[in-house]
C-alpha cells in the first residue's frame, strides 16, 4: 500500500508541476479539472441526480454507459457535512487504489510465495500506461480492488466471497464479465473434482452457489437499463449508438494499428498503439506462468474485451486494461533479480512516463483517457 501510495502521490505532483509549465499551462486546466474530468463528470452527475436524460429522447440516453456501483458508494459519502460531490469520489478512488494494492500484493503471494515480485506486480501496475486514473474520478480503481480480491478469494476456495465480490464488480464496469467467466470456470472444475471424487453436496453447493451469485450485479443493471429504455438491449443500443461502442471482433483497432505502422501518425496514436501491443505481447507472455487456470481465463477475457471491441475510443484502450493485473507477474519476475537501488529509480522513471502519457492523451490531444 506504501508503494501504491508513493507512486500516486509521485503521479500527481508531476502532473501538478507539468499544468503550470510550457503548453500545459496554456491549456488552464487546474490539478481539481483534470482529476474530475472526463468521465469524472458523468459521475458526478450519476452521484448527484441519478440516471436522467430528456423523456422519451433515447438518443440523449448516453448517461446510461455509466454504471451505477461507483456513483453510488460517492453518494453514500458526499451526504457527509463539506464532503462535496468532487471531494468523495477522490477519497472513494484512493481508498480503493489502496486496498487494490493490498490485494494485489496478497494475490501475488499466494500465487508466488515471493515477497519481492509481489511486491513489484504493485508497482508494475500502479505505472502501467493510463494508471493516471488510478488518481482520477474513475471506477477503475474501484473495480480492480474488488475484481482482485474477488481472484484471492478464489485462489483461498472462499467461493461466497468470491461470489459476492464479483456481483458488486458488475455494478461497476462491464469488464466484470471477465470475472463472472473466471468464477464461472472455477466453480466448474471444483465441481467435476468433487464429483469424480464423489463428494457429498454439502461440499461442493459453495462453488455452486459463488457461479449464480457472480453474474447477479451485472445482470441487474442491463436489466435496468433495458426497463428505462423500454428495449431489451438497453444498454447494448445506448453504447452502440450514443457512444459508437459496438463489439467488432477487434476489425477497427487493427485498422488503427495498421494505419499507424504505415501511415503519419501523430505521437498520440504511436503512443496508444505502443501500449496494447505490449499489453497483448504480455497476454501471450503471461500464458506461460503456471498459475490456475481461471486467473488465466480472466486475464485473456479483459485484454480480448479491450482490443475487440471498436477503436472510435481508442485512448480508453490502455485504461480497459488496467483490470488485467496480472499481466504485471511475469514482468516481476523477470524484474525480481535486479537490486532495489535500481529499481526504485527504475520505477519512478515509469512513473513519470505515464503521468506524461496521461496528461499528454487529456490536456494536448484532447483524447479521453
Amino acid at each position: 500500500m506504501l508503494i501504491f501510495a508513493g507512486i500516486r502521490v509521485l503521479s500527481v505532483a508531476i502532473a501538478a508541476f507539468l499544468l503550470r509549465h510550457g503548453k500545459y499551462r496554456l491549456s488552464h486546466v487546474s490539478l481539481v479539472q483534470l482529476m474530475s474530468s472526463s468521465d469524472g463528470g458523468h459521475y458526478t452527475s450519476i452521484a448527484a441526480h441519478g440516471y436522467t436524460y430528456p423523456a422519451g429522447q433515447l438518443a440523449h440516453a448516453s448517461v446510461f454507459s455509466w454504471f451505477p456501483g461507483y456513483p453510488a458508494v460517492i453518494d453514500s459519502i458526499a451526504w457527509l457535512p463539506g464532503v462535496t460531490i468532487v471531494a468523495a469520489g477522490l477519497v472513494v478512488t484512493a481508498v480503493a487504489g489502496l486496498a487494490a494494492a493490498w490485494g494485489l500484493t496478497v494475490l501475488g503471494m499466494k500465487l508466488t510465495s515471493d515477497p519481492r515480485i509481489s511486491l513489484l506486480m504493485v508497482a508494475i501496475w500502479a505505472v502501467a500506461p493510463s494508471s493516471t486514473v488510478l488518481s482520477m474520478m474513475y471506477a477503475e480503481a474501484l473495480f480492480c480492488a474488488l475484481a482482485i480480491w474477488a481472484l484471492v478469494a478464489l485462489v483461498s476456495r472462499r467461493w461466497l466471497t468470491a461470489g459476492a465480490l464479483t456481483l458488486v464488480a458488475g455494478t461497476v464496469r462491464s469488464t466484470a464479465v471477465a470475472l463472472i467467466l473466471a468464477v464461472c470456470v472455477a466453480a466448474l472444475i471444483a465441481a467435476i473434482q468433487a464429483v469424480r471424487a464423489r463428494q457429498p453436496l454439502a461440499l461442493w453447493w459453495r462453488p455452486a452457489a459463488a457461479a449464480l451469485l457472480a453474474p447477479l450485479g451485472l445482470l441487474g443493471y442491463l436489466g435496468y437499463v433495458a426497463v428505462a429504455t423500454h428495449r431489451l438491449d438497453g444498454w447494448f443500443w445506448v453504447e452502440k449508438h450514443t457512444c459508437g461502442m459496438v463489439f467488432d471482433w477487434g476489425t477497427s483497432t487493427l485498422r488503427v494499428v495498421k494505419g499507424t505502422l504505415l501511415g503519419t501518425p501523430s505521437v498520440a496514436e504511436v503512443l496508444v498503439v505502443a501500449a496494447i501491443t505490449a499489453a497483448a505481447l504480455l497476454m501471450l507472455w503471461s500464458l506461460t506462468e503456471r498459475i490456475p487456470v481461471y486467473l488465466h481465463v480472466y486475464t485473456i477475457v479483459v485484454v480480448f474485451l479491450a482490443l475487440t471491441t471498436s477503436a472510435n475510443w481508442i485512448s480508453s484502450k490502455p485504461r480497459f486494461l488496467l483490470p488485467a493485473v496480472l499481466l504485471a507477474l511475469p514482468v516481476a519476475r523477470l524484474l525480481a533479480p535486479l537490486r532495489t537501488s535500481v529499481l526504485v529509480p527504475l520505477i519512478a522513471v515509469l512513473a513519470v512516463a505515464t503521468t506524461w502519457f496521461g496528461l499528454y492523451l487529456t490536456v494536448i490531444a484532447h483524447w479521453t483517457p
